[in-house]
């Protein structure tokens, strides 16, 4: 994700902690797989609220805040590439005052 720093965009992985799994664990292997984007081991809360059926869970979310897609376990990297050239062309075109570094 290092190629799209400084993007409108966010992603978020959420892991629920259905097995014991604590956050020292989940930071443990973010750092094996190089990992760059903002996860976190969840006991329950952010599932239930998102509607999070399984774990892993990606959320990806716009510039104003409104998730615009969610993949129950791993979509795989075209998905989400594709997902991600999405939203980010629309929010550089649509959204005033919201741009891209160069």
């Amino acid at each position: 994700m290092t190629k799209l720093e400084g993007k409108p965009f966010a992603l978020i992985g959420v892991n629920v902690n259905v097995n014991g799994y604590s956050a020292k664990q989940l930071k443990e292997v973010m750092v094996k797989e190089k990992l760059n984007w903002r996860s976190t081991a969840d006991q329950g809360a952010i599932a239930e609220k998102w509607n999070s059926p399984a774990t892993p869970v990606y959320y990806l979310i716009d510039p104003t805040g409104v998730i615009r897609y969610k993949w129950v376990g791993h979509p795989g990297e075209k998905a989400i590439d594709a997902a991600l050239e999405k939203l980010i062309q629309e929010a550089e075109t649509d959204i005033p005052g919201i741009r891209s570094r160069p």
